[in-house]
């Protein structure tokens, strides 16, 4: 077990590479099947808010809520200039509200359980 926080760091950098290219690709549709756009949004940074948070246990909490807003926000300015994509803000209000709802969830459970508490911070 002694990989443990490089496996958090390589499982987060694996889930930003997917939003990279689901992101930035043309018809994402044809990589991934579509439903509520808004609700794919809103789970995919709610799971990062999350990630993050095993990969950076060290961060707080408005690092990693700053640093996930922030990748969002660029991937929607990528968007502009990727025909047919196209720049949405409530694409980013998706985001940031899974993002927070994510990391306050990580934040409870890291407070009201321990061995969520020695899992998160394990050879930090």
């Amino acid at each position: 077990m002694f990989l443990w926080r490089p496996l958090c760091l390589v499982q987060f950098l694996m889930l930003l590479a997917v939003f990279i290219y689901l992101g930035l690709t043309p018809s994402p549709q044809n990589s991934v099947p579509m439903f509520n756009d808004k609700l794919m949004h809103f789970t995919g940074y709610f799971i990062a808010g999350g990630s993050i948070s095993f990969a950076f246990p060290l961060w707080k909490i408005w690092q990693r809520a700053s640093f996930l807003i922030l990748f969002s926000v660029g991937i929607e300015i990528g968007q502009h200039f990727m025909p047919p994509r196209t720049f949405d803000f409530f694409d980013i209000g998706a985001n940031s509200s899974g993002v927070v709802l994510g990391l306050l969830v990580v934040a409870l459970l890291t407070n009201k359980i321990t061995w969520f508490r020695y899992l998160r911070f394990w050879q930090t």
